[in-house]
């Protein structure tokens, strides 16, 4: 195999919200490298995780299967990822030399799944979650002589308090990223194309972006903060630093919707750094980059935090994937079809020539990256389930409008997106909409009723009171 395959990177983010760049609406954040990218690239606007935490998510990014076929439904790091036929594996077994750099989040800490060069950041160590150091932490160290400490070796990882990092921006576990990865690519097998994640932790708590990125947003006039009228059930106060759900003082919300957008900008700037070096390098114009996270976070929206939830704030996710001009793809175009991070993998497979394994669920998006259609997507559906919280979200999205069902205490509700693209009016007993809930519900019954261990669908019709646990036993393939 030779480099006229393409190669093919992957910027993983962790965490970020589908409306998080500039380019794309959003008037307050600064992302002027993947603003630039846009233009190059094909940008799905209905873009969503499959299930919005981090280990399903990722589980179906890598599988192209859905929550239901990994077993996965919430986070559970007890559970052996054994999966045959990862993208990374696919990839590797047909020539494509793949390099991981920063969060992967399998398990156990250390499992390949088809990366020959797998250089971890991973922040579990202070839940002891993960035991061993990973990379990052043993660089830091090395370099620092244990000086300086990663923020989330020091708070909880889902904490909403800000942490603006105060030691030298290079020492920040986003600028790691970024300098490894491109490390890896110098140091890469000429012979070879190949596949790299280059996987940013950020923006997910610790809030701690460099002193330069929160002080980008200190004196800027922040959007005011969505609570649908359906929301007041979520709003009771809480003083929890690592809240789901609830009222936080306004200060400490403004604050942290300012640390958050200041994350993005430096994730923003290491990407800038990455376009222009492989520019420098000639390589540009024979590497598909694709651009995306696993989930995005609530940031006080409707009175939620944190990720898990059927809103946009959480399972919308940003996808953009910038391609060659030169192979017959239409860019510099935006599509609003449903997606979602299932289709990632059969995607890779394709743009690289590869045959796409059986069994795999999610739908190649080449067909649109050249201009064409894809073929019988009505609807992505998207689920999680929050034990602790007596939550088992599920949703249906088309290309306007979302229904969302809580498997547990049966709330319904029903958004026209363009017309409210934040959610805030609850149209699920508007009878000009009847029959398009009824739709939608049937949409929901064909994707549960064939999942009849489940306990969710009975006699074809949806049964409240049932949740799923994180991770449900499954034969794993």
């Amino acid at each position: 195999m030779t480099t006229k395959e393409p190669n093919i990177i992957m910027i993983l983010a962790d965490q970020w919200r589908g409306d998080c760049i500039g380019a794309l609406g959003n008037d307050v954040i600064q992302t002027p490298f993947l603003d630039e990218m846009t233009l190059n690239s094909v940008v799905f606007e209905r873009a969503y995780s499959p299930s919005p935490v981090c280990v399903p998510a990722r589980a179906s990014l890598i599988t192209g299967k859905k929550p239901s076929s990994t077993g996965f439904f919430g986070n559970d790091f007890s559970v052996e990822w054994n999966y045959e036929n990862t993208m990374m594996e696919v990839l590797r077994n047909n020539g494509y030399q793949t390099i991981n750099v920063g969060k992967n989040h399998f398990s156990p800490q250390r499992k390949a799944l088809g990366f020959e060069i797998n250089k971890l950041y991973e922040t579990q160590n202070a839940n002891d979650e993960y035991k061993l150091p990973s990379d990052y932490h043993l660089w830091l160290e090395k370099e620092t002589g244990g000086k300086v400490i990663d923020t989330a070796k020091m708070h909880d990882c889902n904490n909403r308090v800000v942490f603006p990092w105060d030691a030298e921006s290079r020492l920040h576990p986003t600028e790691w990223t970024l300098r490894e990865s491109l490390d890896q690519i110098e140091r890469r097998d000429p012979t070879r194309p190949f596949y790299l994640q280059m996987s940013f932790h950020r923006p997910h708590p610790p809030l701690d972006p460099p002193r330069f990125y929160y002080d980008m947003y200190r004196d800027v006039e922040l959007p005011e903060v969505p609570i649908g009228e359906w929301a007041p059930q979520f709003e009771e106060s809480s003083y929890v630093t690592n809240p789901f759900e609830g009222k936080i003082e306004e200060k400490a919300l403004e604050m942290a919707r300012r640390a958050y957008y200041g994350s993005i900008s430096h994730i923003d700037a290491q990407i800038g750094k990455l376009l222009i070096w492989l520019k420098r390098r000639g390589i540009l114009d024979n590497t598909i980059i694709i651009f995306t996270s696993d989930h995005g976070e609530m940031l006080g929206d409707h009175n939620m935090f944190r990720k898990g939830g059927a809103f946009e704030g959480s399972a919308k996710v940003p996808l953009i994937i910038r391609i060659p001009q030169n192979e017959g793809y239409k860019i510099n175009r935006r599509n609003k079809v449903p997606v979602s991070l299932c289709d990632i993998m059969p995607t890779v497979l394709d743009i690289a020539g590869i045959n796409i394994p059986d069994r795999v669920e999610g739908d190649s998006l080449k067909p649109i990256l050249m201009g064409e259609k894809l073929v019988d997507r009505k609807y992505v559906h998207g689920e999680n389930y929050r034990i602790g919280l007596n939550r088992g979200w599920n949703f249906i999205v088309n290309e306007k409008y979302k229904y969302v069902w809580d498997s547990y205490s049966g709330l319904e509700l029903f958004f026209d997106l363009d017309e409210d693209p934040q959610e805030l009016n609850n149209l699920i007993n508007d009878e000009k909409y009847s029959s398009l809930i009824c739709q939608f519900k049937t949409y929901l019954l064909e994707e549960l009723k064939c999942r009849p261990s489940d306990g969710l669908v009975i006699n074809n019709e949806l049964v409240t009171g049932k949740l799923l646990p994180p991770y449900r036993k499954l034969q794993m393939k």
